[in-house]
Formats: C-alpha cells, sequence, structure tokens
C-alpha cells in the first residue's frame, strides 16, 4: 500500500511547478541515499571548505559527482540540509559566521540540490518536463542511474540552454551559486584561508620523446583538435595503424555481427550488441583478423571485447581524477557495450589535446557528460565559451579541427584539401548559389561515430560520401559553402551560418587552453608505434 502511494503523490506533484513538488520530485527519484551519511556528506563539506575560494565551483560540482559515483544518485534537499546543519555545528570556518547566514547557506545549498534532482530528461516518459517517471526510475539498473545524473550535473555546470526547462534550472542553479557568494562576501570568508582537499594529481603527460614517434609526430604535424581525434581513434582501437587509416567512403563494406535488440528508455536510440564476433572480426576494417596486430601485451584486447557505435555512450570519468577519460570501462551512459558518440568522439579529441570547452572552468574530464550536438549548434549560448560559429575569409573558409553540429549529431573535421568546398572554380558572387555547388564536390574528411556502416561506430570518413547520405547536415554544409563562396569576394570576415547545421571553431587562446591534457587510459599502448600520418 505504501509502495501504491508513493506513485500516485509523484503522479500528482509532476502537475504541480512549486518548489515543494519539487522536493517532493527529488525524493521519489532519490530516495534515501544507501549508507548516506549527513555528517560525512561530501556536499556540505566542500561547501564548507570552499565557499568564498576561487575553487568554489568546481569544488561543488565535484562533491555532487562523489555523491553519484558512491549512491547511483543525487542527495535529496533534505539530505543536504540535515547534513548542512550538522556540519556547521562543528565548523571551524562556516560555523563562525552569523547564525542568520548559518541558515542563509543551508537553505541555499539544499535548494541546489533540489533543482538538480528536478528533472533528468533521459529515460523520461516526460519530454516536456525532462521528469523520469517513478515506473522509470524503478527499472533503471545503477549504471545507468549514475550516467544519467552524471550527465546531469555536467549538464548544469556547463550551462545547457537547449530546453525551456533547461534554461530555467541553470538560472536557478547560477543565481543560488551568486547568492551564496555574496553572502560569503558579506561575512568576509573571502579573507579567511580557504581550506580545499589536495587534488589528486593528474596523470602526467609523458614527454613527447616518450609517447612514441607517431604521437610525436601527430602533435606536431597537425593542428590540436586533429592531433587529439587521431590519438582517440587510435587509442578506442588500440592500433598503430587506426588514427591514420584511409577515409571510409561508399567502397567500405558495412561491419558485420551487430545487431539491434531494442530502444533506449527513452525511445531515441537504438541498443546494439555485437551478436555474431566470428563476422564482426572478419568484416572489421580497423580491428578485423588480417589488418589488425596488437601494438603490446599490455594493450586493451580490442578483439575480445570491442567499442562499436553506443548511442548514448561516454568514455568513464571518475571524480578521483578528473584528467582521465576510459574508454575501456562502462560509464553507464549508453548500453553494456563499449562505445562512444558522436560528442563523447568530439569531446575526447578536444580534450586529449588540452582544449577547454568553457573558459571559466578548468578542463575536467566528467564535463564530457554535459556536451551534447544540440548545445555545440549554439555554444556561446550554451554555456560553451570556448567554442563559436566559424568565420570565413576570401583566403580561408573550412579548416581541421572545425565542429559540424545539427541537433542529434555532431562530427569534427579531420582534414581539408586546398578547396574544400569545390567552389574554386566559381568567379563571381554571382555564382554562389547552391544550384551551383554540390556536396559531391567537397573535399574533406570528417571524425565521427555513429551508426552508419552496420553500426561501426568511431570512424573517419570522407564527406563527400557521409553528407550525400545526411540530408540535413549536408544542406547546412552547402549553406557554409555558399557563405565561403560569397566570403572570396569581399573584404571583410563573414560568420559563417545556417539554419541546417553550425560550423563552429575554438577560439584558440589561453583561457582556452589547459597545460595539463586529459589523457586516455591504455593510450600508453601505443608508444612503440611508428609514425604514421593521414593518407
Amino acid at each position: 500500500m505504501q509502495k501504491t502511494k508513493v506513485k500516485k503523490n509523484w503522479a500528482t506533484s509532476v502537475a504541480i511547478a512549486s518548489l515543494t513538488s519539487v522536493s517532493v520530485l527529488a525524493t521519489a527519484l532519490t530516495g534515501c541515499a544507501p549508507g548516506f551519511d549527513s555528517g560525512a556528506s561530501p556536499v556540505a563539506k566542500s561547501v564548507d571548505d570552499s565557499l568564498g575560494c576561487k575553487n568554489f565551483d568546481d569544488a561543488f560540482w565535484k562533491s555532487m559527482a562523489e555523491t553519484i559515483e558512491s549512491t547511483s544518485r543525487p542527495p535529496t534537499a533534505a539530505d543536504v540540509e540535515s547534513a548542512m546543519k550538522l556540519h556547521l555545528k562543528n565548523s571551524n570556518r562556516i560555523g563562525k559566521v552569523s547564525e542568520a547566514s548559518k541558515a542563509q547557506i543551508s537553505n541555499l545549498v539544499s535548494d541546489l540540490a533540489g533543482v538538480i534532482g528536478r528533472r533528468n530528461e533521459k529515460g523520461s516518459a516526460n519530454s516536456a518536463s525532462g521528469l523520469i517517471s517513478n515506473s522509470t526510475a524503478e527499472v533503471l539498473d545503477e549504471d545507468l542511474r549514475r550516467g544519467l545524473w552524471l550527465e546531469r550535473i555536467a549538464q548544469l555546470e556547463i550551462g545547457d540552454r537547449t530546453t525551456p526547462e533547461k534554461s530555467q534550472d541553470v538560472d536557478d542553479v547560477q543565481a543560488k551559486i551568486g547568492n551564496l557568494k555574496a553572502i560569503a562576501q558579506s561575512e568576509g570568508l573571502v579573507d579567511m584561508m580557504c581550506v580545499t582537499a589536495t587534488p589528486t594529481p593528474p596523470t602526467p603527460t609523458p614527454p613527447l620523446a616518450s609517447t612514441g614517434k607517431m604521437f610525436d609526430t601527430w602533435k606536431t604535424k597537425y593542428a590540436p583538435p586533429v592531433y587529439g581525434g587521431m590519438k582517440t581513434v587510435a587509442t578506442i582501437y588500440q592500433s598503430c595503424d587506426a588514427g591514420g587509416r584511409v577515409a571510409i567512403g561508399s567502397e567500405t563494406s558495412n561491419v558485420q555481427g551487430i545487431s539491434v535488440t531494442g530502444r533506449h528508455s527513452d525511445g531515441s536510440g537504438n541498443v546494439r550488441v555485437v551478436s555474431d564476433l566470428k563476422a564482426f572480426l572478419a568484416s572489421q576494417p580497423y580491428i578485423g583478423n588480417g589488418v589488425y596486430k596488437r601494438p603490446l601485451p599490455a594493450c586493451h584486447d580490442v578483439q575480445v571485447s570491442p567499442s562499436i557505435y553506443d548511442y548514448g555512450g561516454k568514455p568513464y570519468t571518475s571524480s578521483a581524477n578528473e584528467k582521465v577519460l576510459n574508454l575501456f570501462k562502462n560509464a553507464g551512459t549508453g548500453s553494456k557495450e563499449l562505445g562512444i558518440d558522436c560528442s563523447g568522439l568530439v569531446f575526447s579529441a578536444y580534450a586529449t589535446a588540452g582544449l577547454k570547452f568553457k573558459k571559466e572552468t578548468g578542463l575536467k574530464a566528467s564535463l564530457v557528460n554535459g556536451v551534447s550536438s544540440t548545445m555545440l549548434t549554439q555554444p556561446q549560448a550554451n554555456g560553451l565559451t570556448c567554442l563559436d560559429h566559424a568565420v570565413f575569409t576570401s583566403k580561408s573558409n573550412l579548416k581541421a579541427g572545425d565542429i559540424i553540429a545539427i541537433k542529434g549529431h555532431v562530427v569534427m573535421v579531420a582534414d581539408v584539401g586546398t578547396d574544400p568546398f569545390g567552389i574554386d572554380r566559381l568567379n563571381s558572387v554571382s555564382q554562389c548559389t547552391s544550384s551551383n555547388i554540390s556536396v559531391s564536390g567537397f573535399n574533406f574528411t570528417i571524425f565521427q561515430s555513429d551508426p552508419s556502416k552496420g553500426g561501426i561506430g568511431v570512424n573517419r570518413m570522407r564527406a563527400s560520401y557521409y553528407l550525400s547520405s545526411f540530408s540535413t547536415m549536408g544542406r547546412g554544409m552547402i549553406d557554409h559553402a555558399v557563405n565561403a563562396c560569397k566570403a572570396k569576394f569581399q573584404t571583410a570576415g563573414l560568420v559563417s551560418k545556417s539554419g541546417s547545421a553550425s560550423v563552429v571553431r575554438h577560439l584558440g587562446t589561453a583561457a582556452c587552453t589547459d597545460s595539463v591534457p586529459v589523457t586516455l587510459t591504455k593510450e600508453e599502448c601505443l608508444s612503440s608505434c611508428p609514425a604514421r600520418t593521414l593518407d
């Protein structure tokens, strides 16, 4: 009877958009986290240690991630309120502020937990509000629940505004964090010693001389995003050959042995499995029989546990080391198979080259959970402040490393020819029309991960082949080709935009780079590889 009552309360709360209902929703989603100890709350401790410090935002989101990693759920507002009150009684730092400020701090932090628990769009039975229904929440396994909540906090940290509901949540979070900082200022906490936990030292990037000739060559020869893309492709396939392999085209056969077994819980993507490993290895162009040789015994055995296209799949991350992406451990964001989706690939390429997506926060592996293709179509509006729409000039248009995004898919330009859009033959601005341009004349390749070619996943493909079968992105790139043509005949740069697809480019400024890039688990396996460049 009690269980039935909870479901009725949940259904009622979905229809009520009040803060009270938010707490009910969060409780229904998270309940009392197993083993929750209010006195040992990472959230309460992080607020006490870092409020008023420069690292407050990072510390707060990391504490939320720690809680989710240990319980597969964020703490409820009630959990946090209880933890804050208990923690502040014994605090040597925030415990010294006025009672009124202590109460305000406690309320604001618990309200933040309420916003976080308000919704989680994947797995939702109500796509407008993004709320997980109680019945859906009950059937989610621990890995998937963990992945969905890590995605939620990463989206809030970055500033995802791709829906009105998400935008409202970002506004609420930013307002409450701003109020906490204002209290810290008024109480003089900014002048007190900031007690911060000693961070786990990041896995050091080996000197170029010891990473192997291949990485050394790539880092010297290619633009940073391309270096990162090649490194990601090579690492996920544990292959000396894959990063520079000839781009896939129409002549490449489909991969066999991959089956679709159903749909994801949100209904928007297929679940794929390797159903016939023998057929898979007979057809996979990167790690198949006859084309693949394991570089070192310590490499991940990709012929036993291979990666395929995994809708929603992201590299595994951990708050214990924010500088590592693990391509060989299931993150719970997709299916049980290894594999990453399109945005997971693009983020990995940028992060392993030391390129940030957001100026205001450090380069953290966990942010891979919050970057989506839809956010990338309008990066500045969605908190991705290190990216903006590309500018085309009379001498330069599409560049290697540019990101091409539509709502639902994203790719990265791997390399470009001397005339990437095939427009050199056009001699006047009057000829700059879509009827004079075709994707068959495009001369560039892309890194991407999608279900094409039987579900291969991560690959490098010729744009002239890929875009001919991807109509939305293809139409958008025709628009950009027209813009590139027009830019040829004018002195001022042209910010290239299209209603179908966005071409966005990294700013490349000091504020958008990190001297300590993210590393990929098992990248050291390729230390013995000889130099190999893009074919």
